[in-house]
């Protein structure tokens, strides 16, 4: 068989096992199964209200001088030692 699929992680075979022993169907019969009724989750996105006040915030904070840029990786270590400053 060219299309075969192993379960290489210990839970999802187990689980894989049980519940074709409980249903009297083989294993690929209940991953068949399962991936034929799997939706994933959409993404919920934040209301337009929620969105347009954290932007005036932002707005606001930069007004203030509050948001400054965020420090390079580099600057964290020590250029002749590579260690961490």
């Amino acid at each position: 068989m060219k299309d075969q699929v192993h379960i290489r992680n210990a839970e999802a075979a187990q689980l894989a096992r049980t519940l074709a022993r409980q249903t009297g169907k083989t294993i690929s019969e209940v991953v068949l199964d399962a991936l034929r009724h799997y939706r994933p989750r959409r993404r919920e996105r934040a209301p337009q209200k929620q969105v347009e006040l954290w932007r005036r915030l932002l707005r606001e904070d930069r007004k203030r001088g509050m948001a400054r840029p965020e420090t390079p990786v580099a600057a964290l270590y020590d250029e002749a030692t590579g260690l961490p400053a």
